[in-house]
């Protein structure tokens, strides 16, 4: 079956609100808070290409080893630069910003956590008109399947402990996210079934885990372990990552959304960093009801001043079709891969290029293909 994703929906995204609130620790992790142009965590290129993603955040290129006087005792220059090594991160120089003549972003609650455990979240919701819909449906757009009604989206909470080595020694930390809303759905285990797969509360609205994981950092590698979102793409599901409501084709029916398994992030040097790990398939539970086995990873690359690059790509045994009722029931094999430019073509305007291509063999019917193109000018 080939499917061209040319075939455009009907619909339009006219609103959508999102408020948010957090927790921040002493460490300054990056969170949603007013201040800072980090979204820590989230699904990959939306959030990669316009975070730090591509300045030292380990401060690896002023450290020949954590034994050298240079790589950890010196102060930051300014707020945006971090101290490596045993600085936690604090700014003595109390840099002015657009709140205040302190470093620290406000914030609904008082910075006095000293574990560098953060709590944060945002609520979102919105409507969509399509005048050639079915009833009040907008099918086929997940995150976007009703029209002409308003919808609770996403009421998003989580929990955090973000690793921050400064590029020398070890690190740990976790993270755990909650979504209740119309998008809740739209994010569960469907891929196999089990963990959040049918926690819904109504037709319409339902609830999902779509990030529980460990983290354990050693200088400038990081692991995470447990059920995460995917590195393939730019646009995400948490809304805060998103610059449109609406989104593709591409997104919604070409790419994974979540995963269970390891993947281990090395930062490399100011302008590279890699991805790679094992995976459990698509959008699967920690059961492995498919016995999918997959291999998931990738490059992000600052390939000019003004051009970003990421490549992602899962391949493997994609399951042996056996998952519960309502679910994807994948079989075969898999290789799908994800392809972002992010071009500077001012200081306030971006233009990005996403390529996807996936195939899926090894089936009685024969082969799956499916390729889409996507385009934005943010």
């Amino acid at each position: 079956m080939n499917v061209n994703l040319r075939n455009w929906a009907a619909a339009l995204g006219v609103a959508g609100v999102t408020l948010w609130f957090s927790q921040i620790g002493q460490a300054q992790q990056a969170s949603f808070h007013i201040g800072d142009d980090e979204f820590s965590a989230v699904q990959p290129a939306s959030h990669i290409l316009n975070s730090n993603l591509f300045r030292t955040s380990a401060n690896s290129a002023h450290c020949d080893s954590c034994d050298s006087p240079a790589c950890g005792c010196e102060q930051p220059k300014t707020c945006d630069e971090r101290p490596s090594c045993e600085s936690k991160g604090d700014c003595d120089s109390r840099c002015g910003n657009l709140i205040g003549e302190e470093c620290e972003a406000w914030t609904l609650f008082p910075n006095d956590n000293g574990h560098g455990i953060t709590f944060n979240g945002w609520v979102q919701g919105g409507i969509t008109l399509n005048s050639d819909n079915n009833a009040i449906r907008n099918d086929p757009v997940p995150f976007s399947s009703n029209a002409g009604e308003f919808y609770l989206n996403q009421l998003w909470a989580t929990i955090e402990k973000a690793t921050d080595t400064g590029g020398c020694g070890w690190d740990f930390g976790f993270r755990i996210d909650y979504v209740f809303g119309a998008d809740g759905p739209d994010t569960q285990t469907f891929g196999s079934g089990g963990w959040d797969f049918g926690w819904n509360s109504s037709v319409e609205y339902g609830s999902a885990i779509p990030q529980i994981y460990g983290e354990i950092a050693y200088n400038d590698v990081k692991v995470k372990l447990g059920h995460f979102f995917t590195i393939i793409g730019y646009e995400v599901v948490p809304a805060t990552g998103n610059f449109f409501y609406s989104h593709a084709y591409t997104m919604n029916y070409g790419e994974p959304f979540t995963h269970t398994g390891a993947l281990a992030e090395w930062t490399v040097n100011d302008n590279l960093t890699v991805w790679g790990g094992y995976t459990f398939g698509w959008d699967s539970g920690f059961d492995n009801y498919l016995d999918a086995h997959t291999f998931l990873g990738g490059v992000a690359a600052q390939v000019s001043e003004k051009v970003k690059v990421i490549w992602a790509a899962n391949a493997g045994d994609f399951g042996d079709g056996t998952s519960a009722p309502g679910t994807s029931q994948n079989a075969g094999n898999i290789y799908m891969n994800s392809i972002v430019v992010d071009v500077a073509l001012a200081d306030r305007l971006n233009y990005v290029f996403q390529h996807d291509l996936g195939v899926n063999s090894g089936l009685g019917a024969g082969n799956s293909e499916w390729y889409g193109i996507n385009q934005y000018l943010l």
